[in-house]
């Protein structure tokens, strides 16, 4: 089954990203990144490091054999000035 994760770059979607994944589903992540751009601009870092979205896919495909697609969704309204 073909499943979009809203938000799969997150704290809670990533990990259901996987999940759904290893049981067979072709997932889309879609994500604007928001919380990696207020880090960005607010000079700051997680306590845990994060990978970019590109190598946390990367390296899921690499352990899995699975892919999971990643759109990123922005518009003029919510990126940040």
């Amino acid at each position: 089954m073909k499943i979009i994760v809203f938000g799969g770059d997150g704290f809670c979607g990533w990990p259901t990203s996987l999940g759904l994944s290893k049981d067979g589903h072709d997932i889309v992540i879609v994500d604007n990144l928001s919380r990696r751009l207020i880090d960005d601009k607010l000079n700051i870092s997680s306590l845990t490091p994060i990978s970019s979205i590109e190598e946390r896919l990367k390296a899921w495909k690499s352990v899995s054999g699975n892919q999971i697609k990643f759109h990123n969704f922005t518009s003029q309204r919510n990126t940040m000035n």
